[in-house]
């Protein structure tokens, strides 16, 4: 197994075939998840740090880590000897990590970042940051790219449906609850990125994340359809049978840049914190696709809890309460 002064460089070669001076990666996964798989938790492995949260940023010549007060500690012991310099938000004289990127950049230089994990508004305030000195950001599948080894396969545990009678609603209640809002938002489509949005949406659980029973899925809701991507092979035939009853049609796991780049026509409702920069794009570049800029309706769809959900929340405090 490679050190971290021989990841970073391995990164490095990445950004020397890519003709670039620097990369960025934060904690994130194509999801946006608080909590990330291990397929995608790039920051801690090219750094060692293995806290829940900060931000690596590496040159040609200079690595530096943000790190909350949570993990000042742990980070400085993780961090010791691997070259990385530690940056502690909050911290009075710590810049910020595009800041630093530009500061140590020439001006027109290239920073790369994985397109399909890191977040599109980060994308948006670091162009807007790095168009002061001309530096450009470009997002190709960096991970790909240079995590060719040690690397954990993307999880896909089996999923399963939860019960009407737990869940309180249909899917299909729920899928129309989200074309209205749609129409109230004055849009007809919607990207879902984030696995908890999802799971809302078709009732659907699994295993995947740590912490959280969500399967890793996409979906896209247009006035005619609903698509959930999401390899099949691990949705039992009933459970199948089930979400196509209630309008959903399951494509692979991988197609949904695809899929959203065929759209033949819709206002896409797109939220920047919710998708990543190539699921952005993808809607962008889409000719035939009006974006609208605005917060995914699902998440105040899900915040308002039905009966069913109330009553399942009270047993759920009983059953804690008696645990401790």
């Amino acid at each position: 197994m490679k050190t971290v002064p021989e990841r970073i460089e391995s990164l490095r070669s990445v950004l020397r075939a890519h003709g670039a001076q620097g990369c960025i990666l934060p904690t994130s996964d194509p999801h946006m998840s608080e909590y990330v798989p291990a397929h995608w938790a790039a920051r801690a492995y090219f750094s060692g740090f293995t806290g829940s949260a900060g931000t690596l940023c590496v040159t040609l010549d200079k690595a530096a880590l943000w790190a909350d007060g949570r993990y000042f500690v742990q980070a400085a012991h993780q961090l010791e000897g691997s070259g990385i310099e530690l940056m502690r938000i909050g911290v009075a004289g710590t810049p910020k990590f595009a800041d630093w990127m530009a500061e140590n950049l020439a001006d027109g230089a290239l920073v790369l970042a994985d397109g399909a994990t890191a977040p599109e508004a980060t994308c948006e305030q670091l162009e807007r940051v790095f168009a002061k000195k001309g530096i450009r950001l470009e997002c190709p599948d960096l991970l790909d790219e240079a995590w060719t080894e040690d690397r954990t396969p993307a999880p896909a545990t089996k999923a399963w449906l939860l019960d009407d009678a737990v869940a309180g609603r249909t899917a299909a209640e729920k899928l129309a609850d989200v074309r209205k809002a749609l129409a109230d938002a004055d849009a007809d489509t919607l990207v879902v990125s984030r696995l908890e949005s999802t799971a809302w949406l078709t009732n659907l659980r699994a295993d995947d994340i740590p912490h959280t029973p969500f399967a890793l899925a996409f979906t896209l809701v247009t006035p005619e359809s609903a698509e959930l991507f999401i390899d099949a092979a691990r949705v039992p035939a009933d459970v199948q049978e089930k979400l196509t009853a209630q309008g959903f049609a399951i494509r692979p796991y991988g197609e949904a840049a695809a899929a959203v780049r065929a759209l033949e026509k819709g206002t896409a409702l797109a939220e920047p914190a919710a998708l990543s920069r190539a699921l952005f794009a993808a809607l962008r570049e889409n000719s035939n696709i009006t974006v609208r800029t605005g917060r995914d309706p699902i998440l105040l769809l899900k915040a308002v809890k039905n009966e069913t959900e109330r009553e399942c929340l009270k047993r759920a405090q009983v059953r804690d309460g008696l645990a401790m």
